[in-house]
């Protein structure tokens, strides 16, 4: 009998140290928790950088900080440009009614700019491009000011987060996969943070990887920025998984034995604690 006693124990103690409160998959990071220092640690920067690839529809406003070269900038934009009062033109160099400019880059990589032919765009950050729109319009202005921006420049987020889609990253550099995720609301209660694909192209050719977002060294991958027309995917977590397949009913059958099992094994245990103490 006694030998029974200290069997039930032994099995209800197992029993209880066997439940976890959250499993480590479900936090983000969670090496951190256990000591780990980022003291010094790099973040691996490729991809960093937004640039301009073929297909890219770039948006140009070529203006001046002088009033008095309104009209002659005119001849560089793709639609006349008139500013609405002296006081706006004088404070921006454009008009606030302006009409965005749009040049699309074509298969070689290079736009057609007024007075100005055929211009190389891909590689260049939208930064370059415009630095390299000033000096080409220095003879011609007096202080000219040009604005690209990389627009229709878009990564996708698939799957369980709060609100799916593509999002809009245009000129951001330094755009990661974190980022990405917070935009789209974050990632759902069901969702499997130890696992996001990342599908991205690169020359023509797909390429896919699978992130830990439970680890800290997502930080020192080459993968945790992304570039435009990446695709990111948040799978359901195996619990999850395991509720579809076998159903959401039976599944809660089964924590609630669960749930009695453990309540029971508590119960066994301090009565065989009390009973041991009483003799």
């Amino acid at each position: 009998m006694v030998k029974l006693k200290y069997l039930l124990f032994v099995v209800c103690t197992a029993l209880l140290f066997s439940c976890k409160s959250v499993p480590d998959d479900l936090i983000m990071f969670h090496d951190l928790n256990k000591g780990r220092n980022f003291t010094g640690t790099l973040v691996n920067k490729e991809n960093s950088r937004t640039i301009i690839l073929p297909g890219n529809v770039l948006r140009i406003i070529v203006s001046s900080g002088n009033v008095m070269d309104a009209k002659t900038y005119d001849q560089f934009n793709l639609l006349p440009v008139t500013p609405s009062t002296p006081t706006a033109s004088s404070l921006t160099g454009v008009s606030g009614e302006m009409e965005f400019q749009t040049y699309t880059v074509d298969e070689n990589g290079e736009i057609e700019f007024p007075k100005f032919g055929k211009i190389k765009a891909t590689g260049l950050t939208h930064f370059e491009l415009e630095a390299l729109l000033q000096e080409k319009l220095k003879p011609h202005l007096s202080d000219p000011i040009v604005s690209v921006s990389i627009t229709q420049n878009y990564v996708n987020v698939l799957g369980e987060v709060a609100t799916p889609g593509l999002i809009e990253i245009e000129n951001r550099h330094n755009y990661s996969i974190l980022d990405a995720i917070a935009e789209a609301g974050g990632i759902t209660s069901i969702g499997d943070r130890k696992r996001i694909k990342l599908i991205r192209e690169e020359n023509g050719r797909l390429e896919s990887v699978v992130l830990d977002l439970t680890s800290s060294d997502v930080f020192s991958s080459p993968y945790y920025y992304l570039k435009q027309n990446d695709i990111v995917v948040v799978d359901m977590n195996s619990s999850r998984q395991k509720d579809a397949q076998y159903g959401t009913s039976d599944n809660y059958k089964l924590s609630v034995i669960s749930t009695i099992v453990g309540a029971l094994s508590s119960t066994l245990t301090i009565i065989f604690l009390l009973s041991d103490r009483l003799k």
